[in-house]
């Protein structure tokens, strides 16, 4: 009952606007990463080699009921052809978008047309793919089909109020978390906001200061370093505010912006995407008293979690974070030049995992530059 069909022009991108937001809102479980604005940006500063959106139609209706952006680019500068989600690495979730009554045999139909065109590539790495999604059940034909547990991506849950919440936390977290927010409010003049269309722009330029330089001082290249990164976040961050999705949070002591946490608000979640402070107010443990005013806003605003995606640094589960993992599917075919680009990918993941174990060791479980503790 499912045909699909595809985009392989950049040019035409622009046509899949509507029906993708459209897709999106009717959508079960879809994350800002998945959205038009975020994919589509991501597109126009960090896309290469050519779009490979697949559409799948119910036959009968001719209605979209799935949508699976898709990217084939050079594998690491090789000969080889690689497929990605839209917005790899930058997204925290990946996968297909549409109603979950329809997922499984749209996951079934994109899996089948992948088989089909399989002359087109040598290598699919789908990663930041939740548990249990579609696509990781989906039949998968002639295909090899390598599926590994991925990522931890903690989740904080939520209760009805901040005093509720705050209950659930330690007797020192949260009675650290109180006596900070007071000596902060005698030490200093206090406000705590969240970014509007006036003030966007240099509130993400606080933030980019405060997360790299944090970072530049442990010896690593943060995660907003380079011009064109933080092009893309600027487009971003306007794009998620003018939706009403943007949770830019700013702790300004005597007038000046100490710590902000960038966040999003899509559905019933709030994701805490990255964050950064001024080292000099760590005594004051800015980091926490900024992470409790992001969560108490949250509560306000109706969100039933707070997701810290990717990472299991320790600070998250100081709040009482619960564990929930991504997959990824490394698929090949019985080619030969499949077989050399699934070789050199589990190579890749080896190296990887290597960096991962010296980063442990010299910042324990803090393996990337996400993290809000101080």
């Amino acid at each position: 009952m499912i045909e699909i069909s595809e985009v392989t022009e950049a040019t035409t991108l622009g046509g899949l606007a509507a029906e993708w937001q459209a897709l999106a809102a009717r959508a079960d479980d879809v994350t800002p990463f998945q959205t038009w604005e975020w994919c589509s940006t991501w597109w126009s500063h960090h896309g290469r080699g050519r779009p490979w959106v697949l559409r799948a139609v119910d036959k009968a209706s001719g209605e979209l009921v799935g949508l699976m952006p898709l990217t084939i680019s050079r594998y690491r500068g090789t000969p080889l052809r690689q497929v990605k989600f839209f917005g790899s690495p930058l997204s925290d979730y990946q996968g297909p978008i549409g109603p979950a009554s329809r997922a499984a045999e749209c996951a079934d139909a994109f899996f089948a047309h992948l088989e089909r065109h399989r002359d087109r590539w040598d290598l699919c790495d789908f990663a930041d793919q939740r548990e249990g999604s579609p696509l990781t059940l989906a039949q998968n034909g002639g295909l090899t089909v390598e599926k590994l547990h991925h990522r931890l991506c903690p989740v904080i849950p939520l209760e009805s109020s901040w005093d509720k919440f705050a209950a659930g936390l330690s007797k020192n977290m949260r009675t650290n978390i109180g006596r900070r927010r007071r000596q902060i409010a005698k030490t200093f003049k206090t406000e705590y906001d969240t970014a509007s269309a006036e003030t966007l722009a240099q509130a993400m330029e606080e933030l980019f200061v405060l997360h790299n330089r944090r970072w530049r001082k442990r010896g690593a290249m943060g995660a907003f370093a380079g011009e064109r990164m933080q092009k893309f976040h600027h487009e971003v961050a306007r794009r998620f505010l003018e939706r009403g999705w943007l949770r830019l949070h700013r702790l300004r002591l005597d007038g000046e912006t100490r710590a902000a946490f960038y966040c999003f608000q899509y559905g019933a979640r709030v994701y805490y995407y990255l964050s950064g402070f001024d080292l000099e107010f760590s005594k004051f443990s800015i980091g926490n008293v900024a992470m409790s005013h992001a969560i108490e806003s949250a509560i306000k605003d109706g969100a039933r979690e707070f997701d810290l995606l990717r990472g299991d640094e320790t600070y998250k589960f100081q709040w009482k974070a619960i564990e929930r993992s991504t997959e990824r599917l490394v698929i090949g075919h019985p080619t030969l030049r499949s077989r050399f680009a699934l070789a050199g990918h589990r190579l890749e993941r080896y190296i990887e995992l290597q960096g991962l174990a010296v980063q442990r060791r010299l910042w324990g479980r803090k393996p990337a530059p996400r993290d809000a503790s101080g």
